[in-house]
């Protein structure tokens, strides 16, 4: 239910913003800034640099670059900075500053990778694309999902059809994310992406119909923060209840509240983070952990308790640094050059040092490897039909089973076996 209800919201204005994209015939590829149709009246929140490229008039009442200013002011090609409290007023058919380091032209955001802007495009692309791939399947609130699969073939067909429906429902944020670009370019001056999708549709539908629309935006906006936050706060809680209190239904209530504060009191120091760059992060986290001990774990029989520890803290410590360097510490991508680049995209790096520390410390305590691995693995890939999992099953239930259902149950074995 919440899936399709996360679907409906980002999908229809969407599908709207499509209908009128496709209309008017607008253009995404010129070499031109990106400008506001109608006349337009920004905001600035927070302490910004913008670039500017050709001369811009613009009606300001605020400070630029330190200075006071009350009325028309003609803004030189260059860096401007803009002071928290200042309205800036852009004609209509204006060209839109953008912030500093930003595509200043709609040509170069469409180029693969400039959307980042920086200089090394590529690199951010594709480590992006490494965490959020590699990281769904090491969240903890997704791999919870496969509790509730009766058996193995259950949870693989959970598995495709999920990955199905999440690969739909992110074609709607890339288009989202290209009207933007057109239909509520003043963002641009402040970085405030967060807001695109709340403000698009009453850039293009006026009255009740855009209201609407983005009513219906927010309301999804709001289950998809309620689901993923009660699920991770669920699995953190359930985690720390068990292996860390004695797991009685006091100890969950009491790991909850735990697990609440600690993030509630993270998220006041990232107020100015965009959300889009905070969910890469999390999922580059969450790529160099959990990810590189499922791969091996289910793959590959040579894995030592020894070289999973080594894994997940070499992986969780260089992603989680870089996390925190962003948060708490942020570089200057126009100064910094490589290290802002990794500390901001760390999946790149991060995600592969994972999987060589789990390989190399493996190799280096073979020994300890389990005798009976084999077994194990078979059980994992065996198709279930076989029954090769009906002594694990016996095993754990044995106490309460009768002696005519151990004989079944071992004859059904045998046959499997032969």
């Amino acid at each position: 239910f919440q899936y399709w209800l996360k679907l409906t919201a980002v999908a229809l204005p969407a599908l709207v913003l499509t209908l009128h994209f496709l209309a008017h015939d607008r253009v995404l590829t010129e070499a031109v800034p990106p400008t506001v149709t109608d006349r337009t009246t920004v905001d600035i929140t927070t302490d910004v640099i913008v670039q500017v490229g050709e001369p811009l008039q613009v009606d300001v009442t605020g400070h630029i670059d330190g200075r006071p200013v009350a009325g028309p002011v003609l803004l030189a090609p260059g860096q401007h900075e803009l002071s928290s409290g200042t309205e800036l007023v852009l004609a209509a058919g204006s060209p839109v500053p953008v912030v500093a380091g930003a595509p200043p032209d709609n040509d170069s955001w469409a180029s693969p990778g400039n959307g980042f802007g920086g200089d090394y495009p590529m690199f951010q692309v594709y480590s992006l694309i490494l965490a959020t791939f590699l990281g769904t399947m090491g969240l903890p609130h997704v791999l919870v999902r496969f509790y509730t699969n009766p058996d193995g073939r259950t949870a693989r067909m959970t598995s495709l059809a999920v990955i199905a429906l999440v690969g739909m429902f992110y074609l709607f944020p890339t288009l989202l994310g290209v009207f933007a670009r057109l239909y509520v370019p003043q963002l641009l001056i402040t970085g405030r992406s967060d807001a695109a999708v709340l403000l698009l549709p009453g850039s293009v539908l006026s009255g009740w119909g855009g209201q609407l629309l983005a009513a219906l935006v927010a309301s999804g906006a709001i289950a998809a923060f309620l689901s993923t936050s009660s699920g991770l706060l669920v699995s953190v809680a359930g985690v720390l209840s068990t292996d860390v209190l004695r797991g009685r239904v006091r100890d969950f209530r009491i790991a909850a509240v735990l697990a609440g504060i600690v993030p509630l009191a993270l998220s006041l120091s990232v107020t100015s983070l965009d959300l889009s760059r905070s969910v890469g992060l999390v999922f580059a986290v969450a790529a160099s952990t959990l990810c590189p001990l499922l791969i091996l774990g289910i793959w590959w029989r040579g894995l030592t308790a020894a070289g999973a520890a080594a894994g997940m803290v070499l992986g969780g410590l260089v992603s989680g640094i870089a996390a925190m360097v962003v948060v708490l510490a942020p570089i200057d991508p126009d100064r910094g050059g490589w290290p802002a680049v990794l500390v901001g995209y760390p999946a790149a790096v991060s995600v592969p040092l994972a999987f060589l520390a789990m390989v190399l410390v493996s190799l280096a305590t073979r020994r300890s490897v389990p005798a009976d691995v084999g077994r194990t693995f078979s059980r994992m890939h065996v198709p279930e039909r076989l029954g090769m999992g009906r002594d694990r099953e016996i095993g754990a239930f044995g106490a309460g089973t009768s002696g005519a259902d151990k004989s079944v149950s071992g004859d059904r074995t045998r046959r499997s076996s032969r």
